[in-house]
């Protein structure tokens, strides 16, 4: 599955993501990088690659200037944007959902829901609903791309939205390894990702 992404200003996405193609730390351990802003759309298209075409060949060739390397696009030193986002066919075979841990600062009770690939899930005792969106086992990010380099869990990642009575107040990624990068931010609810659910048939 192949998703184009559309760049809109930073200010109005509030998102941030990983520029793990950019520096020789995130290359080695997938480190989400705060300083690098991105927008991201899930505009869908159709797959351009066979079923069960591996990422790396749906992902175009990164060009000199926005390569995986380090190089750099675009003036003032900032890096190229990653224009597709490409989950895998095997991660929904294997998948079905995402494992959100929540902790409630005005009692101290905690707890953790699954939330399907798709679906929707309540923080208990709340009005807060968390949307899983995209899950992507092994995160990795290139000058073009944003994918997953293997189906298990070596550096988790998802995409959610949570509402509030309906109101969004929260849409971006989530990581496992690194909680602390553009987390959610709730004057009483804290979300953490555990990872995802894999589907019974898949073990």
């Amino acid at each position: 599955m192949t998703v184009r992404l559309r760049t809109i200003p930073a200010v109005a996405a509030g998102l941030l993501l990983c520029a793990g193609a950019f520096t020789s730390g995130c290359r080695e351990h997938g480190t989400p990088d705060p300083t690098i802003r991105l927008a991201l759309s899930h505009e869908r298209e159709e797959p351009t690659a066979p079923e069960g075409t591996a990422a790396s060949e749906t992902s175009p060739a990164p060009g000199p200037a926005g390569s995986a390397a380090g190089g750099m696009a675009g003036g003032g030193g900032q890096p190229p944007i990653p224009t597709q986002l490409i989950v895998p066919p095997m991660i929904a075979q294997l998948y079905s959902g995402i494992r959100i841990s929540w902790k409630d600062a005005s009692n101290g009770k905690s707890g953790t829901i699954e939330v399907p690939l798709g679906g929707s899930g309540p923080i208990p005792d709340s009005t807060l609903t968390v949307t899983s969106n995209v899950f992507l086992p092994a995160f990795t990010m290139t000058s073009q791309a944003i994918t997953s380099n293997s189906l298990a869990e070596d550096n988790p990642a998802a995409r959610i939205t949570v509402t509030d009575k309906s109101k969004e107040i929260f849409s971006g990624w989530i990581f496992t390894r690194f909680p602390d990068v553009h987390p959610f931010q709730h004057p009483r609810f804290s979300l953490k990702l555990e990872g995802g659910v894999r589907k019974a048939s898949a073990g």
